[in-house]
């Protein structure tokens, strides 16, 4: 897969850009020498930046260093899935480089060989936490700001607002009652190997993010196992076909011709 299409969370033509005019006045520029001008004590506004596409995209004005600046919004799940997808060459090329090394037939254990290790579970690592993390930060943003989640139980039912389901609320709750209550659709309704890679990815995220010791002096043995065998790529595409089947698009190659 190559990389994907960069987007940001108010961006359209010029006529499609929606904002609340109580809380954001649309300061639109297109030309450099006029940008100090237009945005000089407008710190908390909204501003719309042209591209070379013709495209608006939104972003902040924030003064830093005693100078003022527009900073366009990304949107943080594709920045995530990007990070996570830029880990995929580095995991391969690091697997290779630490098998070669690990080869005693042929070699000692020495410190390049152990440098490998390090790099190889780092790179894993950052994989599993970025793509968990875009795939909670997609399920927080499918959730309408108005809409109220309510969960029975034999003696109360208890209702979750859109802060209290993002804060509160487990993920597996959110990744199929909640999104199915919102869109209509679930992803998870029967079981295979696709929507398995994602469970599967959030066990793996789960003994990453709460690392335990236990009674084996070499603790991390499962930990150090996955690590090796995780289906890094397929679990990739399998979370593109999630979030694509929820919004359609939404993970997409770049046209640019470039593999990363």
């Amino acid at each position: 897969m190559k990389h994907i299409k960069k987007r940001f969370l108010v961006q359209g033509k010029e006529n499609e850009i929606n904002f609340d005019k109580d809380k954001a006045e649309l300061l639109e520029f297109t030309e450099e020498s006029t940008i100090l001008e237009k945005v000089k004590g407008k710190q908390g506004f909204m501003a719309l930046l042209r591209t070379q596409d013709d495209l608006m995209i939104g972003g902040f004005i924030h003064k830093l260093e005693g100078k003022e600046y527009i900073f366009p919004v990304p949107d943080p799940t594709l920045i995530y899935f990007n990070n996570a997808q830029g880990y995929l060459r580095v995991i391969k090329e690091r697997k290779t480089e630490l098998l070669k090394k690990l080869n005693l037939d042929t070699t000692k254990l020495n410190e390049p060989a152990l440098n490998e290790l390090y790099a190889f579970y780092g790179a894993t690592s950052g994989f599993v936490i970025f793509l968990f993390t875009s795939i909670e930060s997609f399920i927080n943003q499918m959730v309408p700001r108005e809409y109220e989640y309510s969960k029975s139980g034999p003696r109360k039912t208890e209702t979750y607002n859109m802060r209290q389901i993002q804060e509160y609320l487990d993920f597996k709750t959110k990744i199929k009652d909640v999104l199915q209550e919102v869109t209509g659709k679930d992803f998870f309704a029967k079981n295979t190997p696709t929507n398995q890679l994602i469970w599967n990815l959030k066990n793996f995220r789960d003994e990453i993010i709460h690392t335990k010791a236990n009674e084996n002096p070499l603790k991390y043995e499962k930990l150090i196992k996955t690590s090796l065998n995780f289906k890094y790529e397929k679990t990739l595409l399998a979370t593109a076909k999630f979030m694509n089947f929820y919004k359609k698009d939404f993970i997409i190659e770049c046209d640019c011709g470039q593999d990363f």
